[in-house]
C-alpha cells in the first residue's frame, strides 16, 4: 500500500494488516499530494478485526451497505460520465466484500439484499433516469447522458 501515515496515530499504512479485499487497491502520493488513499479500502479503516465475529443480521447490514456504496458509485459514473482513483478502488472494494459474505451467508440472501439497496437507492431518483440506468439500451443512456450533460451546461452557463 502507500506510505502515508495515519493523522490519528502516526502509524505508517504499512504497519496496517488489511484483508485481501484491498489487495491491489493501494494509494500514491510523494508527501505534497496522495492519490487512491480511501480510509475504508486502504487504510486503518481497511484493517480486519479477527476478534470480532458478526451476526447473520449484521452480515446483511453490510451487502446493504456495500450494495449502495457500490450502486452510489455507478450511478455517479453513469451521470456524470467521470471518475476518480478513490471511487475506483472503492467500487471494486466493495464488490470484493459483497462476494466475501456471499460466501458466507449464501447468495440468495446476499442477492436479496443487494436488490433491497437497490430499491432504496432507487427511492431519491428520477424514475425515468433510473430506468435508463438499469434497463436503457446503449443509445438511450447515451441520449440520456447527453441531455443531462446539455442541462448541467446550462446551468453553468446562464448566458446560454
Amino acid at each position: 500500500m502507500g506510505t502515508k501515515e495515519d493523522t490519528e496515530t502516526g502509524v505508517s499504512m504499512n504497519d496496517h494488516k488489511h484483508g485481501p479485499d484491498s489487495e491491489g487497491l493501494g494509494f500514491y502520493g510523494n508527501g505534497s499530494f496522495t492519490v487512491g488513499y480511501v480510509d475504508e479500502v486502504n487504510g486503518p479503516g481497511a484493517v480486519d478485526m479477527p476478534d470480532f465475529v458478526a451476526t447473520k443480521h449484521e452480515l446483511v447490514q453490510l451487502v446493504k451497505y456495500w450494495a449502495s456504496i457500490r450502486i452510489d458509485i455507478r450511478f455517479d459514473w453513469f451521470v456524470d460520465q467521470c471518475v476518480g482513483s478513490s471511487e475506483t478502488r472503492l467500487e471494486s472494494f466493495s464488490g470484493r466484500r459483497i462476494v466475501r459474505i456471499a460466501e458466507v451467508l449464501g447468495n440468495d440472501e446476499t442477492s436479496a439484499a443487494v436488490q433491497q439497496a437497490y430499491a432504496e437507492y432507487a427511492k431519491n431518483i428520477d424514475p425515468r433516469i433510473w430506468n435508463v440506468f438499469l434497463n436503457g439500451t446503449p443509445e438511450e443512456q447515451s441520449a440520456l447522458q447527453e441531455e443531462i450533460e446539455r442541462e448541467m451546461l446550462s446551468k453553468s452557463s446562464p448566458g446560454r
